[in-house]
């Protein structure tokens, strides 16, 4: 006898034919859902949005470690060494440095999108920054701060795009369409 002919006989020997299915579905729907949840799928929860005060912050690491001069701390803050380590020897190394720390002109939220083949575009919180380098020039440099997991990246779960905060660079921002926009734009380019 089968789940569903065993069921019927249930249910007609007691006269609840219509009580049975409930007992059996929402359990079953229960389980399902358990079971879903203990498959390592991540349930999708609302991205807790990075606040102005602690992208200030990590901004005010990053202008401390520029005038230490201290650059294993403040490509340590980014999520490429490499990438912050061109974008200082672009900036004037050491001698781009600005002598006061940059003004916030603006921010946004940045959110995080999610592609069809799979792939997503980090998230964040932009600082709009504008100043003027070591060597007297004007700079605009959008600064971003990300959330995380990655250990090596960062501080306190928190990274930097841009941490070479004088650079003049924009955040690449990924359109629906697959085409990219882009906001600031380094010297010369």
């Amino acid at each position: 006898m089968s789940v569903r002919e065993s069921t019927q006989f249930i249910a007609k020997l007691n006269g609840m034919m219509v009580l049975i299915p409930f007992l059996v579905v929402i359990p079953l729907i229960l389980a399902v859902g358990c079971d879903r949840a203990d498959s390592g799928e991540k349930l999708q929860s609302p991205p807790i949005e990075i606040s102005v005060e602690e992208a200030q912050a990590v901004l005010n690491q990053a202008v401390t470690y520029a005038q230490e001069h201290d650059l294993d701390a403040l490509c340590g803050m980014g999520g490429a060494v490499s990438i912050c380590e061109h974008q200082w020897r672009d900036a004037g190394e050491w001698d781009g440095v600005p002598s006061e720390p940059p003004e916030i002109v603006d921010t946004y939220y940045l959110p995080t999108k999610h592609f069809d083949n799979g792939f997503h575009a980090t998230g964040g919180r932009v600082l709009v920054l504008e100043g003027i380098n070591g060597k007297g020039e004007p700079y605009r440099t959008e600064f971003m701060v990300f959330k995380t997991d990655d250990p090596s990246a960062g501080s306190g779960g928190l990274a930097v795009i841009n941490v070479v905060y004088w650079s003049g660079f924009g955040i690449a921002q990924p359109n629906d369409d697959g085409t990219v926009t882009t906001g600031g734009t380094p010297e010369g380019q």
